[in-house]
């Protein structure tokens, strides 16, 4: 690493400190995530966005924000290679940069919209590297020599990055979601169990009457005959 890039990053490092700013580095291709965290009590209902400051007292230029409908945020939404999702319940707003490139360096802003208002809730430096692998020559690729043993096999050489495996964990929106529509569905059964219980006690003495008079008229008809 060059000097220059190593006084540059220590100056940007100490600036974003003394700004509470917070310095997220990436590679270029791949992907970098970054996580905002807020009250949740105190920015309940309000939207998300994620922004690029064009200069350093200039607008912030709106990439992505969340879904239009609060209760919905959990839902990614998509703009170009940036995605945001937002779990209302945990506060916490996650970007993802996708297929980074140079140009996607520069300072962002996570914000908190409430009507045209927006509140600032972390500024993010993002730093793109240059991938290791692309200044690799060809040359100095290990490439393994064929064995006997595969001859009919077909071998492929190729150079990728391996990404660690990761467990799909629901936001707590959608529990809360699930468990709303669940503890609805519970309620209108209850309540159509208790209408036909009802009905029944209802119905059920009438019944029971009509039979009293029927058995007293048998009786009757049988003492005239007599």
């Amino acid at each position: 690493m060059e000097p220059l890039h190593v006084f540059v990053l220590l100056l940007v490092t100490e600036l974003s400190q003394a700004l509470n700013t917070t310095v997220l580095q990436g590679v270029a291709g791949q992907s970098l995530r970054v996580s905002c965290t807020y009250d949740a009590l105190r920015h309940w209902g309000r939207r998300k966005a994620w922004c690029r400051q064009l200069a350093e007292e200039g607008p912030c230029q709106r990439v992505v924000s969340t879904h239009g409908v609060w209760l919905l945020a959990f839902l990614r939404k998509q703009n170009g290679s940036t995605v945001i999702t937002d779990d209302t319940l945990a506060g916490t707003v996650t970007i993802t940069l996708r297929n980074l490139q140079a140009g996607d360096a520069g300072l962002y802003q996570c914000q908190s919209l409430r009507g045209r208002e927006a509140e600032v809730l972390q500024k993010v430096v993002v730093e793109v590297l240059e991938d290791p692998l692309d200044d690799q020559d060809a040359g100095d690729l290990w490439v393994p020599e064929e064995s006997e043993s595969f001859e009919g096999a077909q071998v492929e050489h190729s150079t990728s990055r391996s990404q660690s495996g990761k467990t799909f964990s629901p936001p707590t929106s959608i529990l809360l979601l699930l468990a709303c529509v669940l503890l609805s569905k519970l309620l209108t059964a209850s309540i159509l169990w208790a209408v036909a219980r009802g009905r029944q006690k209802l119905e059920t003495p009438v019944a029971s009457g009509l039979d009293c008079s029927q058995d007293a008229g048998h009786q009757l008809q049988i003492l005239t005959g007599m």
